[in-house]
């Protein structure tokens, strides 16, 4: 029986975070899902005659929409980008714009 207590009191924290997070989604998705749903029932049946929708309908939708066109996120590029300039680049980017220069005075007309 204390075995039983021991591994319900690991578990329980994990399980009780996972719940919340579980519900907090759904319940801010709904939230969130109320102006699309006012959208889609006030444009899309006089424009394209399509029929109204639900809140949880547009929960759907939005879930939908998400899944078929992920966002790349770049975390390195970000990190990069924050970093200044080093003389290094400078340097480099001046040797790259003289050759490009000589190489593109060859092809005047």
């Amino acid at each position: 029986m204390s075995s039983i207590k021991l591994y319900w009191s690991m578990i329980y924290p994990f399980l009780k975070v996972t719940l919340i997070g579980i519900v907090m989604f759904f319940a801010l998705g709904l939230i969130l899902s109320i102006p699309l749903c006012l959208l889609w029932n006030w444009l899309m049946p006089v424009i394209f005659g399509l029929p109204t929708i639900t809140i949880p309908q547009t929960f759907g939708l939005s879930i939908l929409i998400t899944l078929l066109s992920p966002k790349e996120i770049d975390f390195v590029k970000k990190v990069i980008s924050k970093k200044p300039e080093s003389k290094l680049d400078d340097e480099m980017n001046k040797k790259l714009s003289k050759a490009l220069d000589n190489i593109s005075s060859q092809f005047d007309a």
